[in-house]
């Protein structure tokens, strides 16, 4: 049309019953809000009986909801000022392209007809033949195209233009572009394709070089990296100069201009030839007079580096900068200024003379005239502090002293006292010329009155949503006065607002002072509610692959209901929590459109069903148990096979293959291997988040082969299979309810006992049953590295012969910690762990079982308990007790001293972490732990309450006995207590862990037979475990 809304011509006919009077409206994809003029046409239909109102083009079922809130209906008497309201509100809605009314008139009455163009909007966006997915993701956004906006055939074309520009800049100088558009009548919507067939990736052609570049062309080509024939991509140029950039400050050419006047794309040798234009500029030498500071430094702190150009704004910011960086160092009271000479020749020089250099010390940091808030919760916002055994000069500056007293007045403001002031007093104290000099800091406080909330008053709001609305506020009459708390309550009531359907809602916040003075100030929020939108329909697209339902129960947005701007974020969320997807995109239909239900938009693009992923990783440890031990006699003599292991490192390599979208479903299936000196691993999961539906269930089924060796004693095999399901109680809790049946064995060859009770010991055993693990987890701000918070480990599994286990017994393991943090700014964190274990055997002793190998002395031996060595209870290493090495505590074997396990454990540690001392290159991040682990592995649980006051190992002289028997008799019920020290370093995937400990009491024990020495032994000698242990890992011990 070539007009808008009723703007235009109008034509009326006349016959003996009929009257016809037709007004044209519309035009452009552009929604306007002129308001136009009735025609005569109109005017002649004044005062007739509206009988009937119909539309055409645009159905009913699109206007749902608009066509009741228009103000002509039918039975009224014609009224053109508001047909002329009616048309513009339609047009408004944004519904139509343009329209067309008509007025058919019969005898008094009129049916007045609206004819419209439908308009149509931009549903997906689709990037196709592109197997890069950051390539396609950026072309899609070059393509400008955003869905759910006015759809426009000119913007397609655009689209092409962009995709081109976009694929240039990442080399691509041929692509074949073909843009394709889909209708969707349901949704009124046209999704866009572009086929994009990238073409053959340029490459670097010829190089130009103009002006004094200082180098030759072979050079130049050689320091930017523009080889002939290398890839081009986006960074190509702009890599190019950062390196020639570098290349002249090593030069001192910090003037030097790096400019690329042209580049051209040649279709026959396929190659983009460059011409570039360098001046290298004079030599600029940066020096300093009065103290001396690194090259390295003075690059980070003189900004003329980085911008390439001297001017006396960039030298006096690097004049300001060095001072604020020796101020932070402990000179304090320095000056520096800057000079240049030589400017405009061909070498200028920069001097920055430093004054008044000599090192100071912060000895107090006081605050005085505080009332309303103690020193304490003051000074806990400032980053000036006095020395301390951490910082041995403390932290001062001119600039942060600036930014505290900034961050005081903030708090005080924030609390009514808007009038309140923060002076300072920087006191230089000269002492003795052999010390430090030292400085005093004073912050003097004038609060004056604090202001408080008057009536506050909510102005606006309809009266079925202002008690609802009320509740979220947090002025109240009464309360101090702040910005911040009135700024906090509009964000809430437009939240509010936005959640409920109110898209152009607007909340303006009033205050005025009450009578009395300008200690109470009353507040107004004033709302403008406008029209409440509703969801008309949500439009999924996208899942080629994935079941409906699977998507449609992340849905957060229903029709018929608000239009909830909340929920459409928790949509978002909740679909790419699927692991399904690896691009969410959702979106309104005809955002700007004034109407009441609008489309929601869901568009969805299907991860790789296949994804594998591979690492390395490694542990370094004294104790790690060895690989070369053999159990029978003279096998492999001279192998100085340990029973504490030995030092050394332990590496694997992992690979995960998995397998998601199985049947259309957010169900997967994974594949892990491990490999590595001390465990081979694989195991399969099938895995069922939110099974049966619910969102807080996850279920599993696992099965597969280990082969570990984490004990020096004996490397264990299982064949095991398991089903798991996952119960999430709330955000700290979880359930894990499992059953688990599993074939252990030992290996014979590696297992270092008495000699009799190899065949015994090395059978293969069937465990099964039942197990349940509740999760208690509060830790903040990360489990790698908790500062505060709670966690509760309770592990329970019931093995019986009723689910098929050759063994019956009930294993718990519980694990508590807790972490406090506590001092100036909470730097300090006092960290506890308690792990309390046992193991209840049911029934009869299987060793015992017409075994001659466990009766008569060898009834006690540690080696004989019922329960299977690879399911027995062990401590020691780097995440239990670190006075022992990796699972080395405990009860042992009473002829070759290995350690064995028993039915109980207890181990506590208490972790000292001190906040990390200021120290050159790692600043703050390199932090101190002091530890003290106690406890052992038991025998028998009753075991545990009678150690705890044993210091010492009882009966320890029965432990060296060894002349003239066959086996040793040792106690081991005892704590044993490990001191130590480690340290920590902050890295992005968490602190790397080095520790290092001396048990204070480690155990003796018996070695009557050694099987790395050459057979027949004649004596036997007593053997103890190590005082000193070390330990290197990644994440805190606990």
């Amino acid at each position: 049309m070539a007009c808008l809304l009723l703007g235009c011509a109008v034509n009326l006919a006349h016959s003996q019953a009929v009257d016809q009077a037709f007004v044209s409206a519309g035009g452009s994809d552009q929604q306007t809000t002129t308001t136009p003029t009735p025609t005569s046409g109109i005017w002649n239909l004044r005062g007739l009986k509206v009988d009937k109102i119909e539309f055409e083009g645009v159905t009913l079922e699109q206007q749902q909801g608009l066509v009741s809130e228009l103000p002509v209906h039918e039975n009224q008497v014609l009224d053109p000022a508001s047909l002329q309201e009616m048309t513009r509100r339609l047009y408004s809605s944004g519904l139509y392209r343009d329209i067309e009314l008509r007025g058919v008139r019969h005898g008094d009455s009129v049916t007045l007809i609206f004819y419209g163009t439908s308009r149509y909007f931009v549903g997906r966006i689709d990037i196709l033949e592109v197997n890069n997915e950051r390539l396609t993701s950026i072309l899609e956004y070059a393509s400008q195209l955003q869905p759910g906006t006015p759809f426009q055939e000119e913007k397609v074309a655009a689209g092409v233009d962009g995709i081109k520009q976009s694929l240039q800049q990442n080399g691509y100088y041929q692509p074949t572009i073909t843009p394709a558009t889909k209708v969707d009548e349901a949704g009124k919507q046209v999704d866009v394709s572009y086929t994009v067939h990238i073409g053959p990736q340029a490459r670097v052609g010829q190089v130009a070089l103009s002006g004094d570049p200082g180098m030759t062309l072979v050079e130049f080509r050689k320091r930017g990296k523009l080889k002939e024939k290398t890839k081009v991509n986006r960074d190509t140029v702009s890599n190019a100069f950062t390196r020639l950039r570098k290349n002249y400050q090593k030069k001192d050419r910090l003037e030097a201009t790096i400019a690329l006047e042209e580049s051209q794309y040649n279709d026959q040798r396929k190659q983009l030839d460059y011409k570039f234009n360098a001046n290298q500029g004079a030599i600029v030498r940066v020096v300093t007079e009065g103290d001396k500071i690194s090259s390295r430094q003075l690059k980070k702190l003189v900004p003329i580096y980085e911008e390439s150009a001297v001017d006396n704004d960039l030298v006096n910011e690097g004049a300001h900068n060095i001072k604020e960086a020796l101020q932070r160092k402990g000179f304090f009271d320095v000056d520096v200024t800057a000079s240049r000479s030589g400017a405009g020749t061909a070498q200028e020089t920069v001097t920055y003379t430093i004054h008044n250099n000599r090192k100071h010390k912060v000895v107090s940091v006081d605050i005085a005239g505080n009332q309303y808030f103690d020193t304490d919760t003051l000074k806990e916002r400032m980053q000036v502090a006095r020395a301390d055994a951490y910082n041995r000069v403390g932290r001062y500056s001119q600039q942060l002293l600036a930014a505290d007293v900034a961050s005081i007045q903030a708090l005080y403001r924030a609390n009514g006292f808007s009038h309140a002031e923060v002076k300072t007093d920087v006191k230089d104290v000269e002492s003795d010329k052999k010390k430090s000099a030292q400085i005093q800091v004073l912050l003097t406080v004038t609060e004056g009155t604090q202001q408080k909330f008057g009536e506050v008053a909510l102005n606006g709001a309809n009266p079925a949503r202002s008690t609802e609305i009320r509740g979220l506020l947090n002025a109240q009459q009464g309360q101090p006065y702040s910005l911040i708390t009135l700024s906090g309550d509009r964000d809430a009531v437009l939240g509010y607002y936005l959640s409920h359907g109110f898209d152009q809602a607007r909340v303006e916040v009033h205050q005025s002072k009450a009578d009395g003075g300008d200690s109470v100030m009353n507040v107004s929020l004033d709302v403008t509610e406008g029209e409440q939108v509703f969801v008309n329909k949500v439009l999924i697209s996208g899942a080629l692959k994935t079941r409906p339902g699977i998507v449609q129960r992340q849905i957060e947005l229903k029709p018929d209901q608000p239009l909830d701007q909340t929920a459409l974020l928790d949509t978002q969320r909740n679909l790419y929590n699927l692991a399904l997807f690896s691009e969410v995109n959702t979106a309104v239909q005809n955002p700007d459109g004034h109407t009441s239900r609008k489309n929601v938009l869901v568009q969805l693009k299907e991860a790789k069903r296949w994804d594998v992923t591979y690492g390395f990783g490694f542990e370094a440890q004294t104790g790690t148990p060895q690989t070369n031990c053999n159990a029978q006699q003279s096998l492999n003599p001279g192998a100085d096979c340990k029973q504490e292991g030995k030092a050394g490192v332990s590496p694997r390599v992992s690979i995960d293959v998995t397998r998601i979208n199985l049947r259309g479903t957010d169900q997967s299936l994974s594949m892990h291997v491990t490999y590595g000196l001390l465990e081979q691993i694989a195991t399969a999961t099938f895995s069922l988040p939110h099974f049966r539906n619910r969102r807080n269930l996850d279920a599993a089924v696992s099965g597969g082969y280990s082969n570990v060796r984490n004990i020096s004693t004996y490397a264990s095999k299982q064949l095991q299979g398991s089903m798991k399901l996952t119960q999430r109680v709330n955000r700290a809790d979880t359930l894990i309810y499992d059953f688990t049946y599993r074939r252990v064995s030992v290996d014979q060859a590696s297992l270092q006992i008495a000699a009799n009770l190899i065949p015994l010991l090395s059978q293969p055993v069937k465990v099964g049953g039942p197990g349940i693990t509740l999760l208690h987890d509060t830790r903040q701000p990360s489990p790698l590295d908790s500062t505060k918070g709670l966690y509760l480990s309770v592990q329970n599994f019931f093995s019986n012969h009723v689910f098929g286990s050759d063994v019956d017994f009930n294993r718990t393991d519980i694990t508590n910690s807790t972490y406090y943090a506590f001092g100036k700014k909470s730097r300090y964190v006092f960290a506890r762990s308690t792990r309390f274990g046992f193991i209840a055997t049911l029934g009869q002793n299987p060793q015992l079982n017409g075994n001659t190998a466990c009766t008569s002395k060898l009834v006690t031996d540690p080696s004989c308990i019922a329960v299977p060595l690879p399911e027995r209870l062990y401590a020691g290493g780097a995440t239990s007790h670190r006075g022992f090495p990796i699972n080395g505590a405990g009860p042992r074997d009473l002829t070759t001293g290995f350690p064995v396990g028993g039915n109980g454990v207890f181990v506590n540690s208490f972790e000292m972490r001190l906040p990390g001392p200021v120290l050159p290159l790692v600043n703050d991040n390199l932090q101190v732990v002091l530890f003290h682990d106690m406890g052992n592995a038991f025998i028998n649980v009753s075991d545990i309450w009678k150690s705890f006051g044993r210091f010492h190992q009882p009966n320890e002289q029965t432990c060296k006995i060894f002349t003239g028997v066959t086996t040793g008799t040792c106690d081991f019920n005892y704590f044993s207590h490990a001191i130590g020290t480690g340290a920590r370093y902050k890295t992005p995937v968490g602190p790397l862990r080095v520790d290092f400990s001396y048990n204070l009491n480690p155990p003796f024990y018996p070695v009557v037979n050694d099987y790395s020495k050459p057979y027949p032994q004649v004596n036997g000698f007593a053997g103890r475990a190590s005082h000193f242990n070390f330990f290197f890992s990644i994440g805190q011990t606990f």
